[in-house]
């Protein structure tokens, strides 16, 4: 396999949406409309295909079943240049799906199915590290097994020496304990929050709550995004504020994902984590105009380098980016 700059472990799955007139009683049948497959992966596909329209060599880890979801990622990742070889088919597991029922009002339930990553093993995991031990950085989250998310960062950092960066969300079911192999912990506020015990809307800032994780796990840094009031990193005991940019918002599907692709890919070209934080920003705020994730439809999904420099060139031009 060819070299890589960035590691993904992380799950894939999709999800499938209908229409409903009403959510179902118990043991009812009942009609469903427009019954798609959305353009959009587990969170370790995502960012591993936003990272690959970026021009970053990336290499995925997980898991998938045999089966039509399971190709359906590896199509995304090798159509985006990411190298697939350790996205392992596994014909006893499925590829984690997802089912939204959404009635006539807009109300909305929601079937999560298990990521199939739950199978992967610590000799699978041990033996993609080991073919892709040349890389920079290594990205994992908790859409999968968060026990197994934390292990194979605390492997890519003591055993190979990379950069580590986890999205602690979903949020962990058990205490986390000393994180001090990850370089960044990446999570929103409001998960942030959740995971100091504050009180629902308790309105705390991010550099506080920044600051709070960073000495409650001994990470490294922590980055905080905070919706269309912008982000913020705390690294080497500096924090960076990264003010938020004016854009009109149609899908913010898959933003954070990209946040966390773009800061990393700022990073791998050799930006200080200042000007790479400025761009993740600048980056998400174009991918919330545009629709879906992974689709290639012109103006939609997530954007290509390219896209993104033009973007970033209007803003300059308006005086908008600074």
């Amino acid at each position: 396999m060819r070299k890589v700059d960035v590691v993904v472990l992380n799950s894939h799955g999709v999800g499938q949406v209908c229409h409903i007139k009403r959510l179902p009683r118990r043991g009812e049948t009942l009609a469903a409309k427009n019954w798609r497959v959305e353009e959009d992966g587990g969170k370790g596909v995502t960012v591993s295909v936003a990272l690959g329209r970026l021009g970053i060599a990336t290499g995925y880890i997980g898991k998938v079943g045999c089966d039509p979801w399971g190709e359906m990622g590896k199509k995304w990742l090798e159509e985006s240049g990411v190298d697939a070889t350790h996205m392992i088919f596994d014909e006893t597991v499925a590829t984690g799906t997802g089912l939204i029922m959404i009635d006539e009002e807009g109300y909305n339930t929601i079937v999560d199915g298990d990521s199939a990553c739950e199978f992967l093993t610590e000799e699978e995991v041990e033996r993609a590290l080991s073919d892709m031990k040349d890389a920079t950085y290594f990205i994992t989250g908790f859409g999968m097994p968060w026990q197994k998310a934390l292990a194979g960062a605390k492997r890519a950092k003591e055993g190979y020496g990379m950069s580590t960066l986890c999205n602690a969300s979903p949020l962990p079911d058990g205490p986390m304990g000393d994180l001090s192999y990850l370089d960044y912990l990446v999570l929103n506020d409001v998960e942030a929050g959740a995971l100091l015990g504050h009180e629902e809307d308790a309105g705390r800032c991010i550099r506080s709550m920044a600051e709070d994780l960073q000495k409650q796990y001994g990470c490294g840094g922590v980055i905080i995004t905070n919706g269309e009031h912008g982000s913020g990193v705390l690294s080497g005991g500096e924090w960076i504020d990264v003010p938020p940019v004016e854009v009109e918002a149609v899908d913010t599907i898959g933003a954070g994902d990209g946040y966390l692709a773009a800061f990393t890919a700022g990073l791998v070209r050799g930006l200080d984590v200042r000007d790479a934080a400025l761009y993740a920003g600048l980056y998400s705020a174009y991918k919330v105009t545009r629709q879906g994730s992974m689709t290639k439809k012109p103006g939609m999904g997530y954007p290509y380098d390219r896209e993104v420099e033009e973007f970033i060139a209007r803003l300059d031009l308006t005086g908008a980016a600074g």
